[in-house]
Order: structure tokens, then C-alpha cells, then sequence
């Protein structure tokens, strides 16, 4: 089956919502709400997407824009995919920090709240997920502890009953070096994380099924100005991965998503346009 940029995108979506606690609650909600920012210091009110495969053909089924309103504090994404069908996000802002979102995507709803501590760390995150088909509804709380506004541990509660216990370890210059799921005395999943000198996160390693060792998940590079130019996914219990390599204008919004796999070969690009 062709890899195609719309379905490898897709993949990659699912993935990261299911991969680190501490990758997913605070380093991705940082750069988001950094992203954000940009938005607002650049008055930009709306952006549009396209994307096309390796020919240069239109991605089948694709459809992509986002209308920043009121202000700036409210952030309206639309996005089809052919094999996903149509998901519509609503963000709210506050305080230059994201507070609120609610995504619906065909017969499921998914609503989350945001709440920080007084120096800005997230502190806990509440999503509750509605599906009018299965009739069903479920909870998840997150909520995070710190020493010096770096995260020391983080109790997952999921409908109430079901409670993990997620702690971390540090290591040079106090970076988060591991975390450990912990369920009923047990460890249940085991990340590694590694930095470069000036301190950003490179690596994010776990054992790979597999390779029956420890392997990436992702490997991340920056820019000269410290932004993420590239980052690199290993899907667990694969020995295939993509490389999504990131390229932005003089005001740091990014304007492509350039897609490659294993073997450098290029499977499609996402354009993106700002008014």
C-alpha cells in the first residue's frame, strides 16, 4: 500500500496521543503555547493548508484551516482526512496559555481543561470524552507535582478508579531523565529522555519490542534560533521510521511539513499560508 503524507500524518497523530506523559502534558503544551504567541504577536487571523504526495499530486480527501478570533483568544481548527473523516477543535487562550479545548470528530466529543499553578507549570488536566455511538463516556485527570517548577511526579486517574502513578527522575542540570508508570507496584512503561548542551531534548528512548532493545521513539533537532527543524519517529515494534523536517519563515511561523521516509525519500509536503 502507497505511504501516503495524509495517512503517515494521520499515524503519527495517533501515536503521540498515546506517548509520553511528560513529552505530551509539558514539552508539547509549551511549544503550542508557543505557537500561539506567534499567532497573536503576528496579528494573524487565519491559516490554510495543502498538502500533496510525492508527484506532486493533491493528497486525496484533505482539507485544512484555522481562524484565530475575539481577540486572539479563540483558535477554530477544521481538518479532514480521508481516513479519518472531519475533527473540529475549538481552543480557547488566556494569558497567552491554552485553557480549554473541544474537539469533535464524527460521533465523539473530547473536552479539555487546563490549570496552572502560579508560575505558569500546568497542574492538572481534566479531559472528559463522549461517544454518542457507543454511548459511552469517560474521564481522565492528570494531575502534576513539582519541585523548583520541574515536574517530580504525576497521578493519571482514569474514570475515577483506575490510577497510575507516573514519576520522574532527573538528571544534568536537573532535567527530567526518566519516567516510570507505576500500576499496582508494578512498572508498566519505562522512557529515557537526553538532551544536548544547550539543554533541549533530543531523545526520547524506550524498549523497541522488536529490536528486543532500547531504541528512539523520537530524536528531535533544532534550528540555530532553537526551534525543532526535524523530528524523527520509531513506531514501537517497528523497525520502520519518518522523518518530519519543519521549515519557517523570518517570523517563525512554519510554512512546510516535509515528510521523508527511511530511506530519504521524499513522501509529500503540507504548505501552510498566514493572513
Amino acid at each position: 500500500m502507497k505511504k501516503s503524507v495524509l495517512l503517515l500524518t494521520l499515524i503519527f497523530a495517533c501515536y503521540m496521543s498515546n506517548a509520553q506523559y511528560y513529552y505530551n502534558d509539558i514539552v508539547s503544551l509549551k511549544a503550542s503555547n508557543s505557537t500561539y504567541k506567534k499567532y497573536k504577536e503576528n496579528n494573524i487571523l487565519s491559516v490554510t493548508a495543502k498538502s500533496v504526495e510525492n508527484d506532486g499530486s493533491p493528497t486525496t480527501g484533505f482539507d485544512y484551516w484555522k481562524k484565530i478570533t475575539d481577540g486572539a483568544s479563540m483558535i477554530y481548527t477544521h481538518t479532514e482526512l480521508e481516513a479519518a473523516g472531519t475533527s473540529d477543535d475549538i481552543e480557547k487562550y488566556s494569558n497567552d496559555r491554552l485553557v480549554r479545548s473541544q474537539d469533535s470528530s464524527d460521533n465523539v466529543l473530547t473536552v479539555t481543561e487546563y490549570h496552572y499553578d502560579n508560575a505558569g507549570n500546568i497542574a492538572l488536566i481534566k479531559t472528559q470524552t463522549e461517544d454518542t455511538a457507543m454511548g459511552t463516556q469517560t474521564t481522565e485527570l492528570h494531575q502534576w507535582f513539582y519541585t523548583g517548577n520541574v515536574a517530580d511526579s504525576m497521578i493519571r486517574i482514569k474514570n475515577n478508579t483506575d490510577t497510575t502513578f507516573v514519576q520522574f527522575k532527573k538528571g544534568q542540570n536537573n532535567n527530567i531523565s526518566e519516567e516510570l508508570w507505576v500500576k499496582k507496584d508494578r512498572i508498566i512503561e519505562h522512557y529515557y529522555y537526553y538532551y544536548n548542551d544547550k539543554n533541549q531534548l533530543t531523545d526520547v528512548v524506550r524498549f523497541n519490542l522488536k529490536a528486543q532493545k532500547l531504541l528512539p521513539d523520537f530524536i528531535i533537532d533544532y534550528d540555530d534560533n532553537g526551534t525543532v527543524s526535524q523530528l524523527t519517529q520509531v513506531p514501537q515494534g517497528s523497525s520502520d521510521y519518518v522523518i518530519w523536517k519543519y521549515i519557517y519563515d523570518d517570523r517563525g511561523l512554519k510554512i512546510n511539513d516535509v515528510l521523508y521516509d527511511k530511506r530519504q525519500e521524499m513522501l509529500g509536503t503540507i504548505t501552510y499560508t498566514y493572513r
